[in-house]
């Protein structure tokens, strides 16, 4: 048996990466609940369609599942809807 997940669209920075792509969360949890659960199951967060930025380089590369350790991570932005937006 597997728990509903939702998909939350981000931008995440690390400290030499940019990833965007769409983090997936338990139904009905928080963003700031994932982040700052300190759990060793959950020190990984996983991220579909992802595309990965090298800060230093300016090269991308574009996986489908990437699992991203909490702990390089410097910040996150929620990606809002064209049509949520007002």
């Amino acid at each position: 048996m597997s728990a509903k997940k939702e998909q939350l669209s981000v931008t995440v920075f690390t400290p030499q990466h940019k990833i965007r792509g769409m983090l997936h969360l338990v139904q009905n949890s928080r963003l700031s609940d994932i982040l700052n659960t300190e759990s060793m199951t959950r020190d990984f967060l996983p991220i579909t369609d992802a595309s990965i930025t090298d800060l230093r380089s300016d090269i991308t590369v574009h996986a489908s599942f990437i699992s991203l350790n909490k702990r390089m991570i410097e910040l996150v932005i929620e990606e809002r809807e064209p049509s949520e937006e007002s």
